[in-house]
């Protein structure tokens, strides 16, 4: 059967687990920033990533 300690202890690790990437960002505002930087990331990555294949299709000189 399942134990109820080990259910419970298991959740409480799941939560740790989970609010510590929260608790890096110390605010809400952090988050938002952090979130931010990621998605300028791609979508950089996406631009140089379309710039090379143009470049390799002979459409960008």
């Amino acid at each position: 059967m399942h134990d109820p300690l080990v259910n419970r202890s298991l959740l409480l690790a799941g939560l740790i687990v989970l609010s510590m990437p929260l608790a890096a960002c110390n605010t809400i505002e952090g988050a938002g920033e952090d979130v931010e930087s990621v998605g300028d990331a791609v979508g950089e990555s996406a631009d140089e990533a379309g710039e090379e294949m143009g470049e390799e299709a002979g459409e960008i000189d």
